[in-house]
């Protein structure tokens, strides 16, 4: 159960801010008061299969891979049809 509070609080809050390193998502959690420590971190990254892109201000920050995936489908066929 507290797993699944973490993985949905950890899911709110890349949604709200742009996590760019496992150290800030692991001091946001804190301030929520999810006692966890790095390990934890790279793990839930792992099991919800958060991958880091690059926004629009050119820094890489953590998001949903399902919520990404949509884009990436996107991006190459759009690559594929453009003509050199």
């Amino acid at each position: 159960m507290m797993k699944s509070r973490r993985h949905a609080k950890i899911l709110d809050i890349i949604g709200e801010y742009p996590i760019e390193t496992q150290d800030e998502l692991l001091n946001r959690l804190k301030a929520e008061g999810f006692k966890v420590t790095q390990a934890t971190i790279s793990r839930d990254i792992k099991d919800l299969r958060l991958v880091k892109t690059l926004g629009s201000d050119g820094k890489y920050r953590y998001v949903s891979a399902s919520k990404n995936s949509t884009d990436i489908r996107t991006n190459f066929s759009s690559l594929f049809r453009k003509k050199i």
